[in-house]
């Protein structure tokens, strides 16, 4: 039965496995997949919606098992469960508190989740029973003997599924003398697994094996009862998963979850059990992505396998029928490896429950001659040791990702690619990585340009410290007080949110900005979190800034990552603009390049004509942001034909939108402090002087200076190519926001030379009055 000392040691567990994953933390997303879940999670805090639009330059099929799909509505959504994502909803807030950046404050959720199932690893092998020798050995062997530490680096959800599978097998010996507490936690824990990832679902008849045998003995209506209980946990948690789904997927055409072929789409399986055994091999046992060579600890398992059949027949057949299907299916997939990660990241889940089938195995080795017992663990120590430190120490886009690629180019086939670096010694990223060591900065996100940021390494090494002393002290007290462990709970809080707060200390990580654009991005980002309103949406036009604008982003608005086009855009651009349009009042464009400069001014200018440009900001002469607002509501003359001396001519100016009301003299717009005006001018004249014209737009009192202005070439300078003289007609649409306090306020336009300055006067003066305002 677990007692006091057990608690503090477990939490001993958790600071000290935190601690060194703080030490080699990355902070930097390696693949789509962790950028896909975080935006999904950024999205919903944000501005309430599970959408992914900072991917949206994707190349994404409906019904597709990428990233994201695009639903009916042109939405663009995660193809993932909502585990991940809601567990990193909280890392946001906190980022938002502590003015940390976003993306790196919530990669150490992993490091969380790990140090988090190290410490339950431990009471539940406590809960077998082991003696506390052998469960702190078997946790530190899977804490740094296994693949886990790496993938403590990221932020893939594999970490989380393996988390709540542990919970799932060892809740029923955890509450051993609770049997309801038990069955519910399973239940609840399963339920965490498969709204992490579908595929946990494939514990299920493992779990069902466990849980039978313990209820073997009992009556009929005690297993119902059980049973129901388990199924009440799964529900708690199914039920919002579900709901999630609803509002997620329910809209994607020709897709579904698809359990029984064990794939997220059907499309990515296959049956064929030839190579159904060569990716179950590759996955297992291959030098360059099996488990086990990732994982060496796993040779402890293969141990205490025996062991475990002998005083726990149950649970070892649950265990490794869990282990058997997973494996099974997971070679049925195209893309088996997972993508560009360490190693096997499908099999990563396994990890946690497999490492209790070690605490046998160490227990047979420790009943050896002492000094042979401690030559074979630290001997063991050592090996597992080595590929964990090729996965942190080392960026695995250096050497994996540059290999993936090159193998695909010469083979044209990413299963034949990643089948030479499965069996090929060549190839074998575990030797790679060591090769790369030293040609590039460490993956560690501490250690830049050769130097280290001494103050969160001093609070890993803190921590460290203060983990192994907790530790080592709680093995030494029988029952220390209550007092002691508040303490200790107090630590390893207190550690993690130190860990938050040193994030600063690496504020512009060029992993996050590879330009090594901060000076500009940085003041454009403040901006719109300063200014954005709620309903607003950004187009970040060169989605390579995106994890730039992912860290650092807190605006309530919608954004995506999107390139440009030429003009005119083609039919898939302009209904997403379109969209935009209806959907939002007031559109931010980002433009990372000089406007004259620009080869693909497609969005720029047709947000030119369909919507009304308020401002725009220059970030050193190189970067713009722009906003426009969108028309709303009907159109209202306010002014008819003017001829100005240059021979450019007003057409029409009308106003769109708003409450308008006759005035004595002018129409009179009833607006409040905040709201949009649109006003449409539209110009006919010979292209020469319209090209040395420029209008301005004043809101304010005649003989005082304009409150509100707008001073720019009609059409805000993009006018069409043709002779000098050739004449043109030219929509120039100009927004305000009346952020004025409450008065009467002239609208008026004008003409001047752009050269000179000198205002052109026109048959009703220089300056036109088009309308008054009166804010309320």
């Amino acid at each position: 039965m677990l007692d006091r000392r057990d608690v503090g040691i477990a939490t001993g567990i958790y600071l000290l496995a935190f601690s060194v994953y703080f030490l080699t933390y990355a902070g930097y997303p390696i693949s789509d997949d962790e950028r896909a879940m975080f935006a999904s999670a950024s999205s919903f805090q944000r501005i309430g919606a599970f959408t992914i639009h900072p991917l949206y330059h994707l190349d994404v099929k409906p019904g597709s098992a990428n990233v994201g799909m695009f639903t009916t509505s042109g939405e663009m959504v995660p193809n993932y469960e909502p585990g991940q994502i809601a567990a990193i909803v909280p890392w946001l807030w906190l980022s938002d508190r502590l003015g940390t950046g976003r993306f790196q404050t919530a990669m150490l959720l992993n490091p969380m989740v790990i140090a988090g199932s190290a410490a339950l690893l431990y009471l539940i092998v406590r809960s077998l029973p082991f003696p506390p020798g052998v469960a702190v050995l078997t946790t530190l062997f899977y804490a740094f003997g296994t693949a886990m530490w790496p993938y403590s680096q990221r932020l893939f959800r594999e970490p989380l599924t393996g988390a709540w599978l542990l919970l799932a097998f060892g809740a029923p010996f955890l509450f051993r003398n609770h049997p309801d507490r038990g069955f519910f936690l399973m239940g609840l824990a399963l339920g965490g697994a498969v709204a992490t990832k579908q595929s946990a679902l494939i514990a299920l008849p493992g779990l069902l094996w466990l849980s039978f045998s313990a209820l073997r003995s009992h009556s009929i209506q005690e297993m119902i009862l059980r049973y129901l209980i388990a199924l009440l946990g799964f529900g708690l948690v199914m039920i919002p998963a579900h709901i999630y789904y609803r509002m997620t997927l329910s809209s994607i055409p020709a897709f579904s979850r698809n359990v029984v072929e064990y794939a997220q789409s059907p499309e990515l399986a296959l049956s064929d059990p030839w190579h159904m055994v060569q990716r179950a091999l590759a996955l297992t046992i291959s030098p360059g992505k099996g488990l086990l060579f990732y994982s060496p600890a796993l040779v402890l398992a293969g141990i205490g396998m025996w062991g475990l059949l002998r005083a726990h027949r149950d649970l070892a057949l649950g265990i490794f029928g869990f282990a058997a299907l997973h494996t099974l299916g997971y070679s049925r997939q195209i893309i088996w490896w997972g993508g560009l990660n360490w190693g096997p990241r499908y099999m990563i889940p396994l990890l946690p429950v497999m490492m209790l089938a070690a605490a046998p195995g160490i227990a047979a080795i420790l009943r050896w001659p002492p000094r042979r017992a401690k030559a074979t663990l630290l001997f063991l120590a050592l090996i597992a040791l080595f590929p964990q430190l090729a996965g942190t120490l080392v960026d695995i886009r250096l050497f994996e990702g540059e290999l993936d690629r090159a193998l695909y180019q010469v083979l044209q086939d990413y299963h034949r690619a990643m089948e030479q670096v499965a069996w090929n010694p060549a190839y074998n990223p575990l030797l790679g990585q060591w090769k790369m060591l030293g040609q590039a900065d460490p993956a560690p996100a501490w250690i830049r340009d050769h130097q280290l940021i001494l103050a969160p390494i001093g609070i890993g090494v803190i921590g460290a410290i203060l983990g192994l002393v907790i530790i080592e002290r709680m093995r030494r007290h029988a029952d220390p007080p209550l007092w002691t462990l508040w303490i200790i709970g107090g630590s390893a809080l207190a550690m993690s949110l130190l860990a938050v707060v040193s994030l600063r200390q690496i504020p512009d990580d060029p992993r996050l900005d590879f330009h090594e654009n901060a000076r500009f991005l940085r003041p454009m980002i403040e901006d719109l979190n300063r200014e954005a309103r709620p309903g607003d949406v950004l187009l970040m036009t060169y989605p390579y800034f995106g994890d730039y604008f992912l860290n650092w982003l807190r605006a309530p608005i919608d954004w995506y990552g999107i390139f440009s086009a030429p003009s005119p855009l083609p039919e898939p651009r302009r209904a997403l603009l379109d969209r935009l349009l209806a959907r939002h009042s007031r559109i931010w464009l980002m433009r990372p390049w000089n406007r004259w400069h620009e080869q693909e001014p497609g969005l720029e200018l047709y947000l030119l004509d369909h919507a009304y440009k308020v401002n725009e900001r220059h970030y050193e002469d190189w970067m713009r942001l722009v906003l426009y607002l969108s028309p709303r509501g009907s159109w209202e003359p306010v002014k008819g034909s003017i001829r100005w001396e240059n021979d450019v001519a007003l057409i029409q100016a009308a106003l769109q939108g708003g409450e308008i009301q006759a005035g004595e003299k002018l129409p009179v717009l009833q607006a409040r402090p905040g709201d949009p005006l649109r006003l449409t001018l539209i110009w006919r004249g010979p292209l020469k002087a319209l090209r040395a014209t420029k209008v301005f737009v004043h809101i304010g009192d005649p003989d005082q200076p304009p409150r509100l202005q707008q001073d720019r070439l009609p059409r805000d300078g993009w006018l069409p190519n043709g002779q000098d003289d050739e004449e043109v007609e030219i929509l120039d649409r100009y927004g305000f926001v009346l952020e004025l306090p409450p008065g009467v306020y002239r609208v008026r336009i004008g003409l001047y030379d752009e050269a000179g300055g000198k205002r052109w006067p026109s048959e009703s003066g220089e300056a036109i009055d088009l309308t008054m305002v009166e804010i309320r």
